[in-house]
């Protein structure tokens, strides 16, 4: 009988590279994202006081979320033109 053949040497494997953080929400595409999804969300806000709760429009309840969204579609409107 042939004797077992020896085992491979074991080579070390090279390192791998520094993984780098996600950022889901970082860098442009990110602000303007946040920016788009307050100014819905205080869209909403507003017309469903107004709507569904029946309140005046001149409500604070009412006039303060459609500032709010107004203000962020204005952000997401200034983020996306182009820096002259």
């Amino acid at each position: 009988m042939s004797s077992p053949t020896p085992p491979p040497m074991y080579q070390r494997r090279a390192s791998r590279s520094p993984l780098t953080p996600i950022r889901p929400l970082g860098g442009k595409g990110g602000k303007v994202f946040v920016f788009a999804v307050l100014a819905v969300l205080c869209g909403a806000g507003a017309a469903y006081m107004a709507l569904v709760q029946r309140m005046p429009l001149t409500d604070m309840r009412v006039v303060a979320p459609a500032i709010g969204a107004f203000w962020f579609g204005l952000r997401v409107f200034i983020s996306l033109t182009p820096k002259v």
